[in-house]
């Protein structure tokens, strides 16, 4: 019984480590909301920097996942014109995965918190998911797409210096980005 709980000892501390994967690409999105009746659009897109810092075990990996993003926006709907021209971004969230052995990598993340700050210095606050891929055929180097939607519930305005939970900010993105994952 011994020598099983040694070899398993084993088996965990030689193929376990410490995740640390810093990431830096480009992000296109759209952001939406209905207001009295009309749908509203803006595309947004811009650059990401981040990082996942986490734990491996096999093929088996999860953690924590941090970016911020700044992106530029443009109003879709047709009519309507907006002073709403960038926001700045910051996300939280924990992710699981799996390193897939033909060069593969899958991840699955929930961000508990993601906060966006409009040019006006108004604030969003809300939760979302990620799904991504990564392909990890070049040395040192994953090359990764991955989904985002957000949803934003609680909107403050900072001149008004009010807070409403009455009105959902939608955001779908998807991410082009290089990450140097590290297993150390």
């Amino acid at each position: 019984m011994k020598k099983i709980i040694v070899a398993m000892m084993l088996m965990f501390t030689t193929n376990a480590g410490l995740l640390v994967e810093p990431y830096l690409g480009y992000d296109i999105g759209k952001f939406s909301t209905e207001i009295s009746g009309t749908e509203f659009e803006w595309t947004t897109n811009g650059p990401v920097v981040g990082g996942r810092l986490g734990y491996t075990f096999l093929t088996f990996m999860a953690g924590v996942d941090y970016s911020i993003t700044t992106l530029d926006a443009e109003i879709d709907t047709a009519g309507y014109t907006s002073t709403l021209t960038d926001f700045d971004g910051n996300h939280l969230g924990i992710f699981a995965g799996v390193e897939l052995p033909v060069l593969l990598r899958a991840w699955a993340t929930y961000f508990l918190s993601s906060k966006l700050t409009d040019n006006d210095d108004d604030e969003y606050d809300g939760s979302g998911f990620g799904l991504g891929v990564g392909f990890t055929g070049l040395p040192f180097v994953s090359l990764n797409l991955e989904y985002r939607s957000m949803t934003y519930d609680e909107f403050t305005d900072i001149s008004a210096g009010t807070t409403s939970t009455d009105r959902d900010y939608d955001v779908s993105e998807i991410l082009f980005t290089v990450s140097l994952p590290l297993d150390l």
